[in-house]
């Protein structure tokens, strides 16, 4: 019995020496540290007061109250929400977690969700209030608050907001702020000078007209400006933007989703004046559509998964900067390339899990040159079977072009510039709402997330002393690249090591004579 005994007691010590040593091994994870970071960067820009999510995460409390959710929801990539393939290309703006990221959130989850040391806590960002870019240089409201009844229909509906200027005026950023985000799904702008608008409104009861398919006529510019849940809004790059007439009207047509509560809605569109000469404007069109398609009709059977192919070859020598594909319900999948007459594809956007709830515009590091003769392609797959959770119809049913949130469309709008020599070398920032004016320096970082090694790419419009920095996700310095090291005008490549870095979020900062960026750099 006695040597039974020892037996167990010795057991019994090995098994606490071998939890010990895996206590001490196991990250001990604190959302002081490590968890605040994170969410800072990912969550908090939707995740506060005035925002589209429901419910804020700006602070501890908020965030424990939620942890179990927000380990799920990254746990299964449904949040942060970014649905555009990574390994296919990147875009300014990119919301991700990396793998090591998302083990960090749930073994914090896991531990009770710790707060640590409360003085350790980065702050919360400071974020502009009332708008994503700063203070507008002119807000157009609503003329009238707007109800839409709960009637559980969709409805477009335009409202005409008058520009009162008393000289045109060249735009930096067109921002549309919903003023009720539970019934606004989403909004385009159009831009009108011929009073048609007017006359629509005047013959149609009420604040404002409905219309499905359009604007019922040809604005001066169709797509104007837009907004759909989850957009970062940005300044055009220096030197572009879009013209705005002293005599013109805004044509805000939105979307008001089917609700069962009569609401009301009262939106405003801010303006930013350009701070420069622009002297290219930027085009917005639905290039990809089903007048483009080379397997048409667009018509999904019931019961069916379907794909199609549109094609359209481009004319002259174009820049693009920034893809929008669009659907609804059905669309399952996305794939928008260009081919260059010598055959070499430009990438442009893969989604394999499409979401009708997260849409976006999705602008590229640098500006594409497309040249002639290359032929625009994009596939797009619709499931209308009774597999697909998000078929709104019971049992499917043949389903075709419609407005209507039970209908579907084919869509893929680019932001386009005829091309300029030089063009594709010229890099955007990655900082939302900053612009890129002269003056100011421009900044990229590629590939990013990276293994191993990045580069960041910039350029100034002065001859200058560059500082690099490569910071934790905190802000804490981890190493520096240059100091006051003088570079050219032009755009410059500068490499970014990353040795014996571990997997996480880190913060690349540049620090000039035109100014300074900070930009987000995920390690694999």
């Amino acid at each position: 019995m006695k040597h039974v005994f020892s037996s167990l007691t010795a057991a019994f010590a090995l098994a606490v020496s071998v939890l010990t040593a895996q206590a001490q091994t196991t990250p001990q994870y604190t959302f002081s540290q490590d968890i605040a970071p994170l969410v800072y960067q990912h969550c908090t820009p939707c995740h506060r007061t005035g925002e589209v999510a429901p419910f804020p995460l700006t602070n501890f409390a908020e965030v424990s109250s939620h942890a179990q959710t927000i380990k799920y929801v990254t746990g299964t990539r449904y949040m942060p929400p970014w649905k555009p393939d990574p390994r296919y290309r990147h875009y300014l703006d990119e919301n991700t977690l990396t793998d090591a990221e998302i083990a960090k959130i749930a073994a914090w989850v896991d531990a009770g969700a710790p707060q640590g040391n409360p003085a350790a806590t980065p702050p919360v960002p400071t974020y502009p209030t009332g708008s994503q870019l700063g203070t507008p240089d002119l807000v157009i409201p609503m003329a009238h608050a707007f109800t839409h009844q709960g009637n559980g229909q969709d409805m477009y509906r335009i409202f005409v907001l008058p520009v009162n200027l008393p000289t045109d005026r060249d735009i930096a950023a067109i921002e549309f702020r919903p003023g009720n985000k539970r019934i606004v799904h989403h909004c385009i702008i159009a831009l009108d000078t011929t009073q048609q608008a007017q006359a629509l409104d005047a013959a149609d009861p009420g604040y404002g007209y409905t219309k499905f398919g359009g604007f019922g006529f040809d604005p001066v510019e169709g797509v104007y400006g837009a907004w759909v849940p989850g957009m970062n809004h940005r300044f055009y790059p220096a030197g572009m933007g879009k013209k705005l007439y002293r005599r013109a009207s805004l044509l805000v047509q939105v979307h008001y989703g089917p609700n069962f509560v009569t609401q009301k809605d009262s939106s405003v569109v801010n303006i930013f004046f350009a701070r420069q000469p622009v002297t290219r404007y930027v085009q917005t069109l639905p290039v990809i559509s089903p007048q483009t398609l080379t397997n048409g009709p667009f018509v999904i059977p019931a019961n069916q998964v379907k794909s199609f192919h549109a094609q359209l070859t481009v004319p002259f020598d174009v820049t693009v900067l920034s893809v929008s594909p669009h659907a609804h319900l059905l669309s399952k999948g996305w794939k928008v390339a260009a081919v260059k007459p010598t055959g070499d594809t430009i990438r442009m956007i893969k989604i394999g899990d499409w979401d009708f709830r997260w849409q976006g515009t999705f602008r590229f590091p640098n500006m594409l040159k497309v040249p002639a003769g290359s032929r625009l392609i994009a596939d797009a797959t619709y499931d209308n079977t009774a597999q697909n959770p998000r078929n709104p119809s019971s049992p499917p049913r043949t389903t075709t072009w419609g407005e209507s949130t039970l209908d579907e469309m084919l869509l893929t709008y680019f932001e386009l510039l005829p091309y300029r020599p030089g063009d594709e070398n010229i890099v955007l920032s990655t900082s939302p709402g900053q612009s890129t004016a002269p003056g100011t320096v421009q900044v990229a970082l590629y590939p990013n997330p990276a293994t191993g090694a990045t580069a960041l790419n910039f350029q100034q419009e002065r001859p200058g002393p560059i500082t690099a920095t490569l910071l934790d996700g905190t802000g804490r310095l981890v190493r520096t690249l240059v100091r006051d090291k003088l570079y050219p005008a032009g755009p410059q490549q500068l490499p970014v090591p990353l040795a014996g870095l571990g997997a996480g979020l880190y913060l690349v900062r540049l620090d000039s004579q035109e100014g300074s960026r900070t930009e987000k750099l995920v390690v694999k």
